[in-house]
């Protein structure tokens, strides 16, 4: 088994040899990637193009490894915070502090992920304000059945 992986930056898939070892890694270190995404747009941050392998998990956590033109992996992105490696000449021990760290922060990402509010698109509308006013048309209308019934029983009292 080689310690490095290589990717072909110019023609990088979903189908790469070195992707397909990358899964094999991931699962050999205990977890196993349920979605691999290969950007296909070549970005650019200080001075270094790269493109972007996305791996998600089950637990919904997120590591991007991002590759420059060389081939080699020069950046390590797991939830979206960048990532210091150790051993980032030995992919293998690369993987296992990845897989280390996300189990470290397994419970404190599920509560971030808990807590964070989803916004609903502008152009999707909820059916609760049509429905509130609703209600409160049926409450009211009901109110004032029950106030008609209590005069009746008092009319019904008194004679």
């Amino acid at each position: 088994m080689a310690a490095n992986l290589l990717f072909s930056f110019d023609d990088l898939t979903r189908k790469d040899k070195a992707v397909k070892e990358l899964e094999k890694y991931f699962k050999r270190a205990g977890t196993t990637p349920v979605s691999v995404d290969v950007d296909s747009r070549i970005k650019r941050t200080s001075g270094v193009s790269y493109r972007e392998i996305s791996l998600t998990f089950s637990d919904s956590q997120v590591v991007k490894l991002r590759i420059k033109r060389p081939g080699d992996i020069f950046q390590v992105m797991l939830n979206r915070k960048v990532m210091p490696m150790r051993h980032q000449d030995d992919h293998a021990k690369a993987i296992g502090e990845i897989v280390q760290a996300m189990d470290r922060g397994r419970t404190a990402f599920q509560k971030r992920l808990a807590k964070a509010k989803v916004q609903l698109p502008k152009r999707m509308k909820t059916a609760a304000p049509r429905m509130e006013k609703r209600l409160e048309e049926k409450r009211d209308a009901l109110r004032e059945a029950v106030e008609d019934a209590r005069q009746q029983l008092a009319e019904l009292a008194a004679a």
